[in-house]
């Protein structure tokens, strides 16, 4: 990616020789520029679909601001940065439901749903990129039956959504004190839960729980304005989507975090894992996870010495 400018103008430049991800995140974006929503416009797409120049948006991301606000105010969760979750989650509705009722899935790359072998994927890169850079003589297969009931459990979940895949602040750009939205290109057919979860869950956003709740009732309201809510039901699920979430990002920072040695994702690995242990002891899911349970409690104590 280069960023691009002459005398007043700025642009993105995007260079990928994956093909089908360009398309998907061109195809994305005019789709939800269709539909009034904040994504950057692609001015030039090639031909080969190799390279697209794309709206500059800055470089002020939700994340930064909320750090920004928090350095200077003694609140956890400022007011200012309030707001600004609000707005953002008055917009995932119109994405997921509004703008996700007409996409062209044909063009998600590289799955054009949220099925159970992308679950597995997930929980195979924690067993693999995680776990044994910390515990290296623990026997993964054990959590193989665990995941497994996960995966029945989460299947049974509403779906037939645009799911954002990666919904979180690094991903939300503040320009002109308003969110634009990028990195959507992963986008494919799912379940509402995930991508709330993403963003109000985040590890190195650290939320405050009293407005977690808050900003997730703020979502399901403006959610029920777009489609039949049963809450109960969004809720029976919840648990599950945050777990499967943790799983998922652990994997991440463990493979860029331990593994390639960069400091965010290390940084993350606590909270996460904090994050993860809270909700299985919870009983939230209904179900145990037992051996899930056992090796995230050992983690953490392992990796907070």
């Amino acid at each position: 990616m280069y960023r691009l400018s002459a005398s007043s103008f700025s642009c993105i430049g995007v260079i990928n020789r994956v093909a089908a991800e360009n398309e998907a995140f061109v195809s994305f974006s005019r789709h939800f520029r269709d539909h009034g929503l904040p994504v950057p416009e692609v001015y030039v797409y090639a031909d080969d679909c190799s390279l697209y120049l794309q709206q500059d948006l800055g470089d002020m991301t939700l994340l930064d601001t909320l750090h920004q606000e928090r350095s200077s105010s003694d609140v956890p969760f400022p007011d200012g940065v309030t707001k600004l979750y609000e707005h953002v989650l008055e917009l995932l509705p119109r994405f997921q439901i509004e703008a996700g009722a007409t996409i062209d899935y044909g063009k998600c790359h590289p799955n054009s749903d949220f099925s159970s072998d992308a679950l597995r994927s997930d929980m195979a890169s924690f067993s693999r990129e995680l776990v044994p850079r910390l515990l290296p003589d623990y026997d993964t297969q054990r959590l193989q039956g665990d995941f497994c009931v996960l995966i029945d459990f989460l299947a049974r979940a509403r779906g037939g959504f645009f799911l954002y895949r990666d919904f979180q602040s690094r991903n939300v750009m503040i320009l002109d004190g308003q969110p634009w939205f990028i990195d959507f290109q992963g986008g494919r057919q799912g379940p509402l839960q995930y991508d709330v979860v993403s963003l109000l869950y985040q590890s190195s956003a650290k939320i405050p729980p009293d407005a977690r709740g808050r900003l997730l009732n703020y979502y399901l309201t403006h959610a029920c304005n777009y489609t039949p809510l049963d809450l109960e039901d969004f809720l029976h699920y919840l648990g599950g989507f945050i777990v499967s979430r943790m799983v998922q990002v652990l994997g991440v920072y463990g493979r860029e975090g331990l593994g390639a040695g960069k400091a965010y994702f290390q940084a993350s690995i606590p909270t996460a894992l904090d994050t993860l242990v809270q909700e299985l002891q919870s009983g939230s899911l209904g179900f145990p996870l037992p051996h899930l349970a056992e090796c995230a409690h050992t983690l953490r104590g392992l990796h907070n010495r």
